[in-house]
C-alpha cells in the first residue's frame, strides 16, 4: 500500500496535479523523467522535465549535470557550458565530488576554450561585482549601475547582482536628475545664508521657488518643509541637528568641487575646507566654558555669538572663502552652547541670553545644513 501511494504521487507530481516547493526530493522524481527522455532523444520533454525539477529545488547539483546533458545533446554548447560549471560550483559546495567530477569533466571534453572563456568570465564577473558593491556604498549609484549591469551580462542568472541592480535603479529614481538636485541644494545653501542673515522673507520666497522648481529633489522636499513650518524647527531642531551631525562628518570626507580658473578648462577637486572636528571643538568648548570665571560668562558668550555672527555674514554661497568663513561660524555657535549650558547652571540667564542661544543653535544647524550642501 505504501508503494501504492508513493507512486500516485509520483504519477501526480508529473501531471503537474500537485507542486513542491524547494523539496528535493519532488526535484528527484522530476529528474528520473528527465533522464528517461534524455536515453529516449526526446530532448523537448527531457529538458521540459528538468527544467520543473529545477524549479522545485534550484540549487540541485545534479539536475543542472543532466540540463547540461541535455543542452549538449540539442547542439547547445554555450549553455551546455553554463549548466556544467554551475553543477560544479554547487556540488563543491556540497561535497559532492562524483557529481562535481563529473560536470567539469563534461565540460572540458564539450569544449575545453568555452570552459577556459566561462572561467574567465566569473573571475571578470566577481571582480566587477566588487567594483559595483564598492561604488554602491560610495553613493556612486551610476557607476554601480553600469558595474551590476556588466555582471548579469556575464552571468544572467546571477540573483544578487538582481537584487543589487533593483536597489540601485530605485536609489537613481529617489535621487532624480543629479544636476537638478545640484542646483537646488545650491539654492538651499542660499536659502539657508539669507534666514541665517535676517532676510527672512527673501529666504522664503526662494526657498518657495525651489520646492516648486526641484520639487522631485530632496532638497526640494526640504525647501517645501521649511516653507511649511514657516523656518520654525524648534520643534525638531535638536533632531535635525543629530542628524546633520551625521551627514556633516559624511560629507567631510568627499572632495569638494573646484572652480576652474581661466588657464584650466579641467574641473578639479580638493579636500574640504570645513576642517571642524565638531566632537572636538565640542570638547574644547565645554571645557572652556567651566574654566570662566563665572562674571566672564555672559559677556564670553555675547562676544562669542557676536564674532559667529559676523564670520556667518561673509559667509556668502559660491564666494571665495565660504567654507572658511561657515567653518568658523559653526564653532562659534558651538561655543555658545557650551556657554549656555553654563549660564543655565549658573542662573545667569537674561532675555538677551535666551534670544542669542535660540538664534544661535539655529544658524549653528544653517551651518552644517550649508557645509554638507555643497558637497
Amino acid at each position: 500500500m505504501k508503494k501504492l501511494i508513493l507512486s500516485f504521487a509520483a504519477m501526480l507530481c508529473l501531471c503537474g496535479s500537485i507542486c513542491y516547493g524547494g523539496d528535493r526530493d519532488a526535484a528527484k522524481i522530476l529528474l528520473n523523467s528527465a533522464e528517461k527522455s534524455l536515453k529516449e532523444a526526446d530532448y523537448t520533454t527531457a529538458q521540459s522535465m528538468c527544467e520543473r525539477a529545477l524549479a522545485e529545488d534550484k540549487d540541485y547539483p545534479k539536475a543542472h549535470l543532466i540540463m547540461g546533458q541535455i543542452l549538449e545533446a540539442a547542439g547547445k554548447a554555450k549553455e551546455a557550458i553554463t549548466s556544467y560549471q554551475l553543477a560544479a560550483d554547487l556540488a563543491k559546495k556540497e561535497k559532492d565530488s562524483v557529481t562535481e567530477t563529473q560536470a567539469l569533466s563534461a565540460a572540458k571534453k564539450l569544449a575545453p576554450g568555452l570552459l577556459d572563456i566561462k572561467l574567465a568570465d566569473q573571475k571578470l564577473s566577481d571582480k566587477l561585482a566588487a567594483l559595483a558593491t564598492n561604488a554602491a556604498n560610495e553613493s556612486q549609484l551610476d557607476t554601480a549601475k553600469s558595474a551590476y549591469q556588466a555582471v548579469l551580462a556575464l552571468n544572467p542568472a546571477n540573483e544578487d547582482a538582481k537584487k543589487h541592480l533593483d536597489d540601485v535603479q530605485h536609489k537613481i529614481d529617489a535621487r532624480g536628475d543629479p544636476v537638478k538636485a545640484k542646483i537646488a541644494a545650491a539654492g538651499l545653501s542660499e536659502v539657508w545664508y539669507q534666514f541665517g542673515n535676517g532676510k527672512k522673507d527673501d529666504a522664503r520666497k526662494l526657498a518657495e521657488e525651489i520646492s516648486s522648481k526641484f520639487a522631485d529633489t530632496p532638497f526640494g522636499k526640504e525647501a517645501a518643509k521649511l516653507v511649511e513650518c514657516n523656518f520654525d524647527l524648534s520643534k525638531t531642531l535638536t533632531q535635525d541637528i543629530a542628524e546633520a551631525k551625521v551627514q556633516f562628518k559624511e560629507a567631510a570626507k568627499k572632495p569638494t568641487p573646484v572652480t576652474p580658473t581661466t588657464t584650466s578648462t579641467a574641473p578639479s577637486t580638493k579636500s574640504p575646507q570645513a576642517g571642524v572636528d565638531i566632537d572636538a571643538v565640542e570638547r574644547t568648548a565645554t571645557e572652556e566654558a567651566k574654566a570662566l570665571a563665572k562674571d566672564k560668562i555672559v559677556p564670553t558668550f555675547l562676544d562669542t555669538y557676536t564674532k559667529g555672527k559676523s564670520f556667518y555674514t561673509k559667509a556668502t554661497p559660491g564666494s571665495e572663502g565660504n567654507q572658511k568663513n561657515v567653518a568658523s561660524a559653526l564653532e562659534q555657535f558651538i561655543r555658545c552652547e557650551a556657554l549656555y549650558m553654563r549660564i543655565d547652571q549658573e542662573k545667569l540667564m537674561t532675555p538677551e541670553v535666551e534670544d542669542h542661544e535660540k538664534d544661535a543653535s539655529m544658524l549653528r544647524y544653517a551651518c552644517m545644513k550649508m557645509t554638507i550642501l555643497s558637497h
